[in-house]
């Protein structure tokens, strides 16, 4: 069993439940060789008050090829930096829940063990989860991929205009606080609040959704991942924030940006007895009424 290699992904704060992940790191330590990432393990000997026995990581280049999987450690914004080390060299990924909600990491803290014991058995499927690459219009320079959403948002008080096209031909011009575009896998999340559809993640499609639009006629609409988006925004006053999942840059008046579906893909592991529906069920209740 010690000839698997596990690499264990963390941020260097915010994770409260100090004998769970020590449950966690004990039975890493003695079922496989532990790769922990460096400021993570910095972090975790703090927390603990000793040293803790393990190889240490700052790329999945530290560690080779044969890892079997990246194991994220908090919620589902340490899981979408996580999956960015894992897209790179198509590592499989499982997120274990020690956040809030956790629709990325599944698992939750009391059922470690469990998830573990399948993890090591390989009880588990990988399923395939969709990318967006987004690129500048003008230039045509790869910009970053996300695995939730894309926004192009406001970052003052003044309502934007962006307008879209798919596949060259014009969608709408939305007067809004911005828009979404969003992957399968990210329409339990930001999409969601601003009033997307949900959908299985092995859809292929795009949601495009705008953010508090002052167009009364302007709903969501899905579309095909195959398609190439065209957005172009205008303000009449400061720029505009493009955000690509937990990474935001502040974009001009005027640019345009390309989004399609990415080349990549993520390798999201499924445990056994783990599926979207009981996600649904106990992080949004879904169903669930007084009545039955």
């Amino acid at each position: 069993m010690k000839q698997i290699k596990i690499g264990l992904y963390g941020r260097s704060s915010g994770i409260d439940n100090t004998g769970k992940l020590k449950t966690l790191i004990e039975i890493l330590q003695k079922n496989a060789i532990l790769y922990v990432y460096e400021p993570f393990l910095a972090y975790l000997q703090d927390k603990f008050g000793a040293t803790i026995e393990c190889e240490r990581f700052t790329s999945i280049k530290d560690i080779g090829d044969d890892l079997l999987c990246l194991l994220s450690v908090g919620g589902d914004g340490t899981f979408l930096e996580a999956s960015q080390l894992s897209v790179e060299h198509g590592i499989p990924i499982l997120g274990l829940n020690f956040g809030r909600l956790g629709f990325l990491a599944q698992v939750p803290a009391n059922e470690i063990e469990p998830a573990l014991e399948n993890l090591f058995e390989h009880n588990y499927t990988i399923e395939k989860r969709s990318l967006i690459s987004v690129y500048n219009g003008d230039t045509g320079d790869f910009i970053s991929n996300a695995l939730n959403e894309v926004t192009i948002q406001r970052n003052n008080p003044t309502m934007i205009k962006t307008t879209v096209w798919v596949n060259d031909e014009l969608l709408s011009s939305y007067w809004s606080d911005g828009i979404l575009i969003s992957t399968p896998t990210g329409s339990t999340a930001y999409s969601l609040s601003v009033g997307g559809p949900l959908m299985l993640p092995d859809t292929h499609n795009f949601i495009i959704t705008p953010i508090a639009p002052h167009n009364l006629n302007i709903r969501p609409i899905v579309i095909s991942d195959t398609s190439k988006i065209l957005a172009k925004v205008t303000t009449r006053k400061g720029n505009v924030v493009l955000s690509v999942d937990n990474k935001m840059f502040e974009t001009l008046s005027g640019t345009k940006i390309i989004v399609k579906k990415s080349q990549s893909v993520l390798n999201f592991i499924k445990l056994k007895n783990y599926n979207f529906f009981k996600t649904l069920h106990t992080k949004l209740n879904w169903g669930i009424d007084i009545r039955n």
